[in-house]
Parts: C-alpha cells; sequence; structure tokens
C-alpha cells in the first residue's frame, strides 16, 4: 500500500538528528569563549525562583551530553550567597582560592566553588526574558580585564542560542506521566531517592521506578543524564 505523505518515524528521527546539531553547535560556541580566557570548561545555567528563592537549573556545558562538575557545582542545593548575588550583579565574579588577587573593576571576587578551580561567572540575560549564568572554569585562566570583558559579550550571545534550543516539540513526544516528571523535577532539585519517596508518600522502590521510567523514556542512560534531557527540552524547569 502506498503511503500518503512521509513517514513519521523518520520524520521524528531527522529532526532529532537536526536538535543534535543545534546543541552541539552551541556546544562549540562555548567551548570557544572558553579558550577565550585559557579556560578548561564552561557551564550555562538558568536562573528560575521556587518558593520565592532563586535558584539555578544545569542546561548546557563542556560535557555535552551529559553534565560537568562545574554545573553540579553551580547548581548544588543550597548555592552560596556569593553564587546567588554573582547572577543578580551586572558585572562578572570572580571564584578563587586565592581571595588576596585585588578585584579588577566593577567585579567582585568570592571564595571557590567545589574543585578550587579559578572560576568565572558571568551573568546574562536574553531578550525573552529569561536570566542566567556561563561560567567558565580552569587552573591557569587569563582574566584579564579586557579579555573578560569581551568574553562577557560573547556569553550574552551564547546565551541568546541557548534559550532558542529550548523548543517545545519534545515535550510533545516524551510520554512521561505526571509522576515521572514530579520525581525529575526532584532529581533535579538534589533529592536522593529516600527523600522523593517521602515528600510523595512513597515507597522507595516505587520512587526508583518512576525515575528510572523517566531515564528510560527520554533515552537517557543514568537519573542525572535523565534530568539533563528534561532540562533541555523543557519539560522541567
Amino acid at each position: 500500500m502506498l503511503q500518503d505523505g512521509p513517514d513519521p518515524h523518520i520524520a521524528a528521527d531527522g529532526m532529532e538528528r537536526e536538535v543534535s546539531r543545534a546543541f552541539l553547535a552551541v556546544v562549540e560556541r562555548g567551548r570557544e569563549l572558553a579558550v577565550m580566557v585559557e579556560a578548561k570548561r564552561f557551564a550555562i545555567a538558568f536562573a528560575a525562583y521556587r518558593d520565592s528563592r532563586l535558584s539555578l537549573l544545569p542546561f548546557l556545558d563542556s560535557s555535552y551530553p551529559g553534565l560537568s562538575a562545574l554545573s553540579r557545582a553551580l547548581t548544588a542545593p543550597g548555592e552560596s550567597a556569593d553564587l546567588q548575588q554573582a547572577v543578580s550583579r551586572a558585572q562578572p565574579t570572580i571564584f578563587s582560592a586565592s581571595l588576596e588577587r585585588p578585584a579588577l573593576h566593577g567585579q567582585a571576587c568570592a571564595p571557590a566553588l567545589p574543585g578550587n578551580e579559578t572560576s568565572v561567572v558571568l551573568p546574562v540575560h536574553a531578550p525573552c526574558g529569561r536570566r542566567g549564568l556561563v561560567a567558565l572554569s580552569g587552573p591557569d585562566m587569563n582574566v584579564g580585564e579586557e579579555r573578560l570583558m569581551r568574553a562577557h559579550l560573547r556569553a550574552f550571545s551564547l546565551f541568546r542560542a541557548a534559550c532558542d534550543l529550548r523548543a517545545p516539540e519534545p515535550r510533545l513526544r516524551h510520554g512521561l506521566s505526571k509522576r515521572d516528571i514530579e520525581c525529575l523535577r526532584l532529581t533535579a532539585d538534589g533529592l536522593t531517592s529516600e527523600q522523593i519517596a517521602d515528600r510523595l508518600g512513597l515507597s522507595v522502590h516505587t520512587a526508583n521506578q518512576y525515575v528510572a521510567a523517566a531515564a528510560e523514556k527520554l533515552d537517557a542512560v543514568n537519573r542525572m543524564h535523565a534530568v539533563a534531557k528534561a532540562l533541555r527540552a523543557g519539560i522541567i524547569s
């Protein structure tokens, strides 16, 4: 029998490849930005308010399709007050194990994030209204004022490109149940299976089953990969 129109499975596969290429293009731009200040890695995170408190949500970094240690340090539950302030500042904040160096004009210094590497947090926003940050880290970064100013300008462009990746199509195809999404969202907040079970009134076994089901439906290798894919697809925020 002749088929009316294109095979929907082929069309879906083609869309997935296009999305993957778009993500890889942004990752490459992030890596180029890192090279600009002699950093080893970059991370992009979105800012969101939950219960009147600012939280950071990991989105994309040097370890794509996974999440790097830098992303986990930025978005760990109970982010430091310095990191909270860094997101709302207009100028970059330098996180360093050595705070004896004087801050450059308009910049602030704060204790190093977990890992003890120097990190630079660049606050960014996009015309769509989203706010967040681009972070760069490495053991021997070049954070001279002029170079950092140019990097900050490019970070805005990188963040706009990241915002454009949050297309609605994956939301329609993921097949996740309401409970799957709820467990994924709590996992993204840093809760363990025991804490998720307690929060939702489930057994630990059932909570693990929901998270495992979500990972399978998203074709993820583990729960953190599932969280990363759900964030990138806009399924959770």
